[in-house]
């Protein structure tokens, strides 16, 4: 599932500083289907459609089919996209990271 982890600086229970992660799901415009999750069984897929530079989270689809469902969200099950330039390209992972590790 395209997606991107991420953190927050929040307050632990002791009182310092502490990291919270979480996970952005990426949501895709889709002609026929509206707003849409899309989801792969293999990373090659995932790949295939999305380039290789494609941040991605492994996830069960059930739990995210009802998690999305709610949003007005239909999941996509190794969709078939039409060509075109990827969303993320290797420098733009490469920045990504770099802003993670701050």
């Amino acid at each position: 599932m395209p997606a991107h982890p991420r953190s927050v600086v929040a307050t632990g229970s002791d009182g310092r500083p502490a990291r919270v992660p979480f996970v952005v799901f990426e949501l895709f415009e889709h002609p026929a289907h509206g707003m849409a999750a899309l989801a792969f069984t293999t990373l090659e897929k995932l790949v295939e459609a999305l380039g290789e530079a494609q941040p991605w989270a492994a996830t069960s689809l059930g739990p995210l089919a009802e998690g999305v469902a709610d949003q007005d969200v239909t999941v996509l099950l190794d969709p078939r996209l039409a060509p075109g330039e990827p969303n993320w390209r290797p420098e733009d992972l490469a920045a990504y990271a770099q802003e993670v590790r701050r």
